[in-house]
């Protein structure tokens, strides 16, 4: 039989659920507990335990097989590479939520919503004038939703400080 061809990525992959496993392993004393009295298959610790030495055991065992079959050549390595940097390309926009959360207490939630609505807009490759105002009427009617009908309770933006009593008031329950 010839060896079997893995695509680019398996190794990488491989290697970081090891990586993944063996961390979760050594926090297993710190995540769960072990009681006295209470019989092996109820303890808290051992199920968890099993699951994680169960995928060490299948990743290692992986790994050794990508390993073994694996050749290493500039090509691959920079296929590796590539296939690499395409699952790091969704952190991008993990960066803006957490931009976007970071804001809010700031501007306040109308204002981040407008803005980095507007701004996925334009990122996501839409440039034409209709879709920048559907994106801020979204943003606006997300508002609308879930701060006026839902009252959900988000908290104000500090900019709504500089508002008159009235309008500061107003914004910071509807807006």
């Amino acid at each position: 039989m010839g060896r079997e061809e893995y695509q680019a990525g398996d190794l990488v992959f491989a290697i970081l659920m090891l990586f993944i496993v063996m961390v979760l392993l050594v926090s297993i004393p710190f995540e769960t507990k072990w009681f006295d009295g209470v019989p092996l298959v109820k303890q808290p610790r051992l199920w968890p335990t099993f699951c994680l030495v169960g995928m060490a055991l299948f990743g290692l065992l992986y790994s050794i097989q990508i390993w073994r079959s694996y050749k290493i050549q500039l090509g691959q390595v920079q296929g590796e590479l590539n296939e690499l940097s395409s699952w790091l390309r969704p952190l991008e926009f993990v960066f803006y939520f957490v931009l976007y959360v970071w804001s809010v207490p700031l501007v306040g939630y109308l204002l981040s919503t407008l803005l980095f609505f507007s701004l996925l807009t334009i990122r996501a490759g839409y440039r034409t004038l209709l879709m920048f105002w559907v994106s801020l009427a979204t943003g606006f009617g997300i508002v609308v939703v879930f701060k006026s009908l839902l009252q959900v309770k988000i908290a104000s933006g500090a900019i709504y400080d500089y508002l008159p009593d009235g309008w500061a008031t107003f914004f910071m329950i509807y807006f």
